[in-house]
C-alpha cells in the first residue's frame, strides 16, 4: 500500500557516485596516444566507458574504462552499459593542477540538461551517461595523474518515497520474470547492444512489454501498468 507522500517512515531517494576504474591497458594506450597522435594537442578527445549492474553486493557502482576506451566505434562487453566522456590531457602538471574542474563540470552538466530539454536523450540515452577525465602522463617518470568525474544534474529537494522499495519477485509472477527476461533481451538483440541503460516497461497478469524511451507516447497508449527502469549499477536502497 502507497504510503503518503513524505512519510517519516519512509527512506529518501539516494545517489551514489560511480567510482573510477582505469585499466592498466587504458594508461598504455594513453601513453601511446600522447607519444605518436596527441603530443602537444591539449584539444578535448571522446571516450568511452562501460558499467555493470550485476556485481556483488558491497561492490560500489563503477565505470570502466580499458585500452579500448579511444575507439568510439569498439563494442561494449556483454551485458555493459555503455558511457561517453570526455579525455582533457594536459601537458604538464601544473596545467593538470590549474585547471578549472568547476567550469569543465557545469559544461558537462549543462550538456546533459540540453539533451534532456532537446529529446536527443530519448534517441540515445547513452547521452544521459557522460564523464569526465582530466589527465597528466609524466612519461618520463611514467607516473600517471587523474581526476575522474560523473556529472548528475541537482534536485531542488531530496526525493521522498511514496511506496517502499520491492524485489522483482514480490512484484512479478515467475512467468512474468521470464517474458521480461525474454522481451528484454530480443530487445537487446534487434536493437545491436548489449544492454539498455534505461527503458520502457508495461505488463499486466498476461503479458510483460519491453520498449524503448523514444517510443513512450506510442508504447504507454494502454490500460497496462507502465514502468520507466534503468539498469542500476549502485546497490543503495532505495538507490540510483
Amino acid at each position: 500500500m502507497a504510503a503518503a507522500m513524505g512519510d517519516p517512515a519512509l527512506c529518501k531517494l539516494q545517489f551514489a557516485p560511480f567510482s573510477s576504474a582505469l585499466d592498466v591497458g587504458f594508461w598504455h594506450e594513453l601513453t601511446q596516444k600522447k607519444l605518436n597522435e596527441y603530443r602537444l594537442d591539449e584539444a578535448p578527445k571522446n571516450i568511452k566507458g562501460y558499467y555493470y549492474n550485476g556485481d556483488s553486493a558491497g561492490l560500489p557502482a563503477r565505470l570502466t574504462l580499458e585500452f579500448s576506451a579511444f575507439d568510439m566505434s569498439a563494442p561494449t562487453p556483454a551485458r555493459c552499459c555503455p558511457a561517453t566522456g570526455t579525455l582533457y590531457n594536459t601537458n604538464t602538471l601544473e596545467a593538470f593542477k590549474a585547471a578549472d574542474k568547476k567550469l569543465l563540470l557545469e559544461q558537462a552538466a549543462n550538456e546533459i540538461w540540453e539533451s534532456i530539454k532537446s529529446g536527443a536523450a530519448l534517441d540515445n540515452p547513452v547521452l544521459l551517461n557522460k564523464f569526465l577525465l582530466l589527465t597528466f602522463a609524466d612519461l618520463k617518470k611514467y607516473h600517471f595523474y587523474y581526476w575522474f568525474c560523473s556529472p548528475a544534474l541537482c534536485l531542488p529537494e531530496s526525493i521522498p518515497l511514496v511506496q517502499g522499495p520491492v524485489g522483482l519477485d514480490q512484484r512479478f509472477s515467475p512467468k512474468q520474470i521470464q517474458d521480461l527476461e525474454r522481451a528484454y533481451d530480443n530487445l537487446c538483440q534487434t536493437e545491436g547492444v548489449p544492454a539498455l541503460p534505461y527503458f520502457l516497461i508495461k505488463y499486466d497478469e498476461n503479458t510483460v512489454l519491453v520498449s524503448l524511451l523514444k517510443h513512450y507516447s506510442d508504447f504507454f497508449q494502454s490500460q497496462r501498468t507502465k514502468l520507466l527502469c534503468s539498469a542500476d549499477p549502485g546497490h543503495l536502497t532505495p538507490g540510483q
